[in-house]
Formats: C-alpha cells, sequence, structure tokens
C-alpha cells in the first residue's frame, strides 16, 4: 500500500546559514506532531552548510539551487514538491517549541476559513521579549511587528491579525499555489506583507495563536540594501493591488508617506536616498512586469477595495519606521 502523504510540509530556506542550522533543526525534529516532512532547500550557499546538513539530518528532502533565488524563491522551489496539505516556511535563524507545529494545525484544521496562522515570536536570547505577535499592516503597505519588545504574557486567546509574520506561518498550500506562490519580485524582505495582502484580497482571515512558540535571532536595524528592498517591494505591492480610482483618492496619503520616508532616508545619509531612488528606477523598469502583476491579483479579487482597507491599519508605528529600539514590560493589559 501506497505510504500517506504527510499533512504539512516545512520548507527551510538556507543561504550561509552554518552556524544556525543545528539549533533550528534539531529542534525542527523534535516536533510532538509526527506528521511532517522537512524540506532544506540551499541557495548556492557556500559556506559548506548543504554538505554539512545532507550529512548530519539525511531524512531531510533536499534542494540544492545553482544560484541564490532568494528567500521567496528558495520557498516556491520547496513548495514545487512539497506532498502537505499545509506548508510552513520557517526562517533559518530560530528554535521552536515542541508543539510548535502541533498547535498551528489543530487550530487550521479547526477553522477552514483562515488562511493563514503564525505563532508567537520571542527573540532568541532574551528571554521574555517579543520579537513579533503577527504584523500590523498599513494602508501604505508598510508591515510593523506586532508589540516588538512587549514583554510576552504567557497564555491567551488566537487573535484575528491583518499581517502575518514571514518567520514563522502555516499557510494552505493550495491557497499559496493560488497566489502563484511566495513573490518572486520579494528577494528579500515583505514576503510575508504581500502574501498577507493577498490573502486578504482573497477574503481569507489572518490568525495569530500564542500557544504555538518560536525563538527568533532579531534585532531591530537597517542597510541601505535592506532598505532598497523594503521599498521596491512595498512599490510594487502598491501599484499592483488597487483600483487606479482607489489609488487616486489615497495619493495623498501615500504621498505624504512617500515624503516622510524620503526625509527618514536623507537623515540616514546618501546610501539611503541612493537606495530610495533605485527603489523608484526598479519598478519603472519593470512597469510592464508590474502590469502583470495587476491583471493577475485582480483574478484573485474576491473583496472591493474598500473592504480590504477596512483590515488594515491606519496609524503608523513611528518607532519601527525610523528604527527606534524601545523596550515595553507590561505587567497585564491597561484598563
Amino acid at each position: 500500500m501506497e505510504k500517506q502523504p504527510p499533512r504539512i510540509s516545512v520548507i527551510i530556506v538556507n543561504y550561509n546559514g552554518l552556524s544556525y542550522l543545528d539549533t533550528c533543526l534539531s529542534s525542527v525534529l523534535r516536533q510532538d506532531y509526527p506528521d511532517y516532512e522537512v524540506i532544506f532547500v540551499d541557495n548556492a550557499s557556500t559556506d559548506g552548510s548543504l554538505e554539512y546538513i545532507r550529512a548530519k539530518y539525511p531524512g531531510l528532502i533536499f534542494i540544492a539551487n545553482s544560484v541564490n533565488t532568494g528567500y521567496s524563491g528558495g520557498v516556491n522551489a520547496g513548495l514545487a514538491i512539497a506532498r502537505g496539505e499545509y506548508v510552513v516556511p520557517l526562517n533559518m535563524d530560530t528554535e521552536v517549541a515542541e508543539n510548535w507545529l502541533s498547535e498551528l494545525v489543530k487550530f487550521m484544521d479547526a477553522h477552514p476559513l483562515a488562511g493563514a496562522a503564525c505563532p508567537k515570536v520571542l527573540i532568541l536570547g532574551q528571554p521574555g521579549v517579543i520579537n513579533c505577535t503577527g504584523l500590523n499592516l498599513h494602508v501604505s503597505g508598510l508591515g510593523f511587528c506586532r508589540q516588538l519588545h512587549h514583554h510576552d504574557q504567557p497564555g491567551g486567546e488566537p487573535q484575528p491579525v491583518n499581517g502575518i509574520s514571514g518567520c514563522s506561518y502555516m499557510i494552505k498550500a493550495d491557497l499559496l499555489r493560488r497566489m502563484g506562490g511566495a513573490p518572486e519580485y520579494c528577494f528579500m524582505y515583505n514576503d510575508d506583507v504581500v502574501i498577507s495582502w493577498l490573502l486578504a484580497l482573497m477574503g481569507y482571515k489572518l490568525y495569530y495563536l500564542p500557544s504555538s512558540v518560536i525563538y527568533h535571532r532579531y534585532r531591530l536595524s537597517m542597510t541601505p540594501e535592506k532598505f532598497y528592498h523594503l521599498e521596491k517591494n512595498r512599490i510594487y505591492l502598491m501599484l499592483s493591488i488597487f483600483h487606479w480610482h482607489t489609488a487616486l483618492l489615497l495619493s495623498p496619503l501615500l504621498l505624504a508617506i512617500e515624503a516622510a520616508i524620503f526625509v527618514y532616508s536623507v537623515i540616514k545619509g546618501w546610501p539611503y536616498p541612493r537606495s530610495k531612488m533605485g527603489a523608484y528606477l526598479a519598478a519603472f523598469r519593470e512597469r510592464k512586469y508590474i502590469g502583470r502583476l495587476r491583471r493577475f491579483y485582480a483574478t484573485l479579487r474576491r473583496v472591493s477595495d474598500w473592504e480590504l482597507l477596512r483590515v488594515m491599519s491606519w496609524n503608523l508605528e513611528w518607532e519601527q519606521l525610523f528604527g527606534i529600539v524601545r523596550y515595553r514590560f507590561r505587567e497585564g493589559p491597561r484598563v
């Protein structure tokens, strides 16, 4: 009798992550949920990590890309061979709790209208400090970590959110395939923001699940390269998601956000305005591709622009936007 395929496909994309992988993989392989496969996608690493993992963890499924296809490209390589009903991308610089998968799959099975769910993400090495509890997505396409640097409060009920964190999330495999996989124009960063917007466009709900926990090596920071990718990917999303009349009505707000971000780039120093202008130039050069995205996204649409905007946040989180690190230790909810 042919063996049934696993219900979950965990996809780990690696690029020169040798120092992280033992911690990540050993925790993944200790799950209390038995029915899963682990797909290890290597993006042409040069640090020997692929050879090391092949020898130490031979039971994984391996994909060795000949070039670095970026994070989304790596997820899509794994998706192409994934056999699970659910797909779970996972950052390589993480450690997961033993019930990480079981809690996610239990929730997703009980909520068939949920498009995706994400765990609580704590900062590895900083006990009790939150990295994110999902994302807060702004109408301008910006994405912010929910409860960043708040003190963790154990327990709690699942919560609806408007964004899932790309650090780890569970999504129905058929939904990810219907949207064309992870957005490959997001070589780095914002793939989670785009996937969250597309799930909302398709009429699905997103959730944060506090009973599923992972730990992430995280530090709030910005570099010119990161700034370029964040802005390019955000601009592509904004140009491809809305009807033109909606974009026109939103244009005063969007232009104000663009101005604020440009001022931020000037304050940061010359490489940042150059990165910002490079993002605009990339969008101009790829305008035909963005047009194809618009037409494809229109086929996914099940809600109006205004229904989509009602899901998103209208409040900017200025501290994250400008990279200000501040810890907020709260003993409990304020009344």
